[in-house]
């Protein structure tokens, strides 16, 4: 039976399974001293490869280690956004990290028996969100509904705007110009807010 292990800098097991649950990748996320890992049974070395290549992804400038035991072969490599940077010498990947990488790439331990263990399989794509959410892309987040309530507000001051100054009120008609100056102000800032380059 094959194991395949994929070894990424975030620091907190539930953001890894979020990623995971995110991208579609199943499996058993455990803690690894400073790094969390994702480790599958019965995936072949293509199979691991797309699982590497799909949280790399996620991962930004920092690489993931994917190691794949099948029989008596272990392959190792590293990963950076969504590709294959470099074939590692699994010996020397297996010396830098915990001894329990090695137990649960060799199968002489379950991942249910380390503390931490997440099954990804029991997150929903909602908890995954919650869980993905840094405490800045939360902020932002409420930051932007706050604008797009502004932005449902001007609007309906431009209807009423509009409704009085059909009437032949001339100040309906200042009204109606000073919900649309707004409108679009708060239309704008939240596409600002929601821009990637407004992501933390």
């Amino acid at each position: 039976m094959s194991r395949t292990i994929i070894v990424t800098p975030f620091g907190r097991p539930d953001q890894l399974a979020a990623a995971c649950v995110l991208s579609e990748v199943p499996g058993d996320v455990v803690p690894l001293g400073d790094f969390s890992a994702i480790v599958q049974n019965g995936t072949d070395i293509a199979a691991g490869n797309r699982a590497a290549a799909a949280i790399s992804k996620l991962t930004g400038k920092h690489e993931v280690l994917l190691m794949v035991r099948s029989e008596e072969q272990i392959d190792a490599a590293h990963y950076r956004g969504g590709e294959r940077e470099a074939d590692v010498p699994a010996g020397l990947a297996l010396s830098n990290l915990p001894d329990e990488l090695e137990k649960l790439l060799l199968e002489t331990a379950d991942p249910r028996e380390i503390d931490g263990w997440i099954d990804t399989s029991t997150m929903s794509k909602m908890d995954a969100s919650r869980a993905a959410m840094t405490p800045q892309r939360a902020a932002l987040a409420r930051t932007a509904l706050l604008w797009l309530v502004v932005a449902v507000l001007a609007l309906v001051v431009v209807g009423f705007g509009v409704f009085q100054g059909a009437g032949g009120s001339a100040l309906g008609w200042v009204i109606a110009v000073f919900g649309a100056a707004v409108l679009v102000a708060a239309l704008l800032r939240v596409r600002r807010l929601l821009s990637p380059a407004a992501a933390p």
